[in-house]
């Protein structure tokens, strides 16, 4: 396994946010207990909150990229997708699948991060607006992606590549576990929530000790973990019916036993993601994994292209990978 290091451009102390990270967590109020037993009944989360606070980029990109809406019938209802491209024929795809904790998120709020895509990659970039939790609970948001995916391979491209944040991250997953025709080439998972099993039921053990801190930041830091802990909580109410397996391999990917239908990853990790620990074991796990690991940085630093210079980094190092397919 290939891993490279991005260190902080603007932080040097070790183990500290970035400084834009930092700055953006001063404001907020620090909880007074990081150890209590959030367990909020599934009627109080707010779904309509999560859905209004999204963060949304800002375009970068410097090439006219054409965009192209379509609903794809799959099953027996219609998905939208929205199609990215500069303006001659390209041999390669990327299918892009938004995060958003299965409940939040939408094509529009990564306009900005497929369109510089689309111009640095060489590629067309499909983006997928798969139904959301609670009102279509899982396996709903699969069977779109699925779907989407089967319609993709009928387009003749060279080569198919997946890509996903967080709970996207988590679909892309299950989309190659589910590729017996093998017609995924590539696959890349940003900072993915491989497992939907909450802190206190993981094979692992999540806790704070995982991360490495530096001490004047130790509360800050803590406290944005904490607020994943209570979000990959409120993720799991939404989205994992009452009767299924938390652990089953279609919810959370960490726990498919036999990985060897997975085309080449590459998994994009950030030091004080709360999935890092997930995504650490998940990559044991296969036999053709790079890494990148991006320092200082927390789960959600793709959301803010033309914000933090590490979001754009991180496109401009896949549009590499995929232009040399």
């Amino acid at each position: 396994m290939k891993k490279t290091i991005k260190p902080k451009l603007e932080e040097t102390r070790a183990h500290a946010f970035e400084k834009k990270v930092y700055e953006r967590e001063l404001p907020k109020t620090i909880h007074e207990n990081f150890y209590d037993q959030y367990d909020p009944d599934p009627s109080a989360v707010s779904v309509l909150g999560a859905r209004s606070t999204l963060a949304i980029g800002e375009d970068i990109s410097t090439f006219p990229i054409d965009i192209l809406d379509r609903n794809i019938l799959v099953g027996d209802h219609y998905v939208p997708i929205r199609i990215y491209q500069t303006t001659d024929q390209k041999k390669n795809v990327i299918y892009y699948i938004h995060g958003g904790g299965f409940i939040a998120g939408t094509i529009a709020s990564k306009d900005a991060q497929c369109k510089y895509l689309a111009q640095m990659s060489d590629a067309t970039v499909i983006s997928v607006g798969y139904r959301l939790s609670p009102e279509t609970m899982f396996p709903g948001a699969i069977d779109d992606c699925m779907g989407i995916l089967a319609w993709i391979q009928t387009l003749g491209y060279d080569h198919i590549c997946i890509m996903g944040d967080s709970a996207g991250g988590n679909l892309a997953a299950c989309c190659m576990a589910k590729d017996d025709n093998h017609v995924i080439d590539y696959g890349i998972l940003i900072y993915a929530a491989l497992d939907v099993a909450t802190y206190d039921e993981t094979e692992y053990h999540w806790n704070y000790d995982f991360y490495e801190m530096a001490n004047e930041q130790k509360d800050r830091i803590m406290n944005r973990l904490y607020r994943f802990r209570n979000l990959s909580i409120d993720m799991k109410k939404m989205y994992v019916p009452e009767h299924k397996d938390v652990k089953d391999p279609d919810i959370s990917p960490l726990y498919i036993e036999d990985l060897s239908n997975f085309p080449p990853i590459l998994m994009i990790e950030a030091e004080f993601d709360y999935y890092r620990p997930c995504n650490q074991a998940f990559e044991k796990k296969l036999s053709n994994c790079e890494v990148l690991y991006y320092e200082g940085l927390d789960h959600g630093f793709f959301d803010r292209i033309g914000q933090l210079e590490q979001a754009k980094d991180c496109i401009d190092e896949i549009a590499k990978r995929v232009k040399a397919l």
